[in-house]
């Protein structure tokens, strides 16, 4: 081969796409994370007026007239969506780094 001859390796031209199950699994989890997140916040919040925790200030424990908790409850659930995300993150690595598929680094060369 030549010093300035190009040459072409053999590449799939069609990359291989997830299964359209596992959009909507993704989804769905995106949807009860979210739930779960404001069901604990909301238990966490209830849980910090009897006992105490954290001293809350004013701003944040006014509402609306239906829902007087509602501020700290999205702050709370903004912070355990991020950790429940992050656990599944990690979870999802785990379980990729012992079924990965052994040619990736094959393809990737």
């Amino acid at each position: 081969m030549g010093r300035y001859q190009q040459y072409e390796r053999d590449l799939k031209d069609e990359h291989e796409r997830p299964h359209p199950v596992w959009r909507g699994l993704g989804f769905l989890l995106m949807a009860v994370i979210a739930i779960m997140s404001y069901a604990g916040a909301n238990l966490l919040v209830e849980a910090n007026k009897t006992k105490g925790w954290i001293a809350v200030p004013a701003e944040i424990q006014g509402g609306v007239s239906w829902a007087p908790d509602l501020y700290a409850e999205l702050i709370v659930a903004f912070f355990l969506t991020f950790i429940g995300f992050g656990v599944l993150t990690i979870v999802y690595s785990i379980l990729y780094r012992i079924s990965r598929p052994r040619d990736l680094y094959k393809m990737l060369k």
